[in-house]
């Protein structure tokens, strides 16, 4: 909020240049872009290590996913013999609803899979020293953003622009 302004006669002995600080107060309109002079800071070591740890622990419940997924695979194919076969009589439905449930299955797995590779990409940039820096513009990765999604590779602003570009 703007201070009180005080009465005409007190403000006559002010300097002008004074009056120009308070107007390059006011936020721009557009965010500014990181320069040497303002660029984000870079994760500490400390950080670092939370970082390794979450991506190691998430890469641990997506190795367990695809494990369970792979145990039900072979129940999976066994219904693919039958289907493909017609060794039993089934309903054009049935056929369907199993096709279908299939296909959510291995589309489920390659989601899984991305995202443990993506997870893997994190853990060897730590390992590098290129963690926590966008792929694009170079600048680092805001902390917040990294705990929310530690296998990000674009920072906020990149992200957005990638968002809002049209697909080639």
């Amino acid at each position: 909020m703007a201070k009180a302004m005080k009465p005409a006669r007190a403000r006559a002995g002010r300097k002008p240049a004074k009056s120009r600080a308070v107007a390059t107060r006011v936020a721009p309109t557009r965010p500014v872009r990181p320069t040497k002079g303002n660029r984000g800071k870079s994760l500490s070591r400390r950080e670092l290590e939370e970082f390794r740890k979450m991506l190691e622990e998430e890469r641990e419940r997506l190795t367990e996913e695809l494990e369970a997924m792979e145990e039900h695979a072979p129940e999976v194919e066994e219904q693919v013999g039958m289907d493909i076969g017609g060794g039993y009589d089934e309903d054009l439905a049935d056929v369907a609803s199993s096709t279908f449930e299939r296909e959510k299955g291995l589309a489920l797995e390659s989601s899984v899979q991305a995202m443990l590779a993506q997870v893997e990409e994190a853990l060897s940039r730590i390992d590098d020293g290129s963690y926590g820096v966008c792929q694009r513009c170079g600048e680092p990765i805001d902390a917040a953003r990294l705990r929310v999604l530690p296998y990000a590779t674009l920072c906020i602003r990149c992200k957005e622009l990638e968002e809002k570009s049209p697909v080639r």
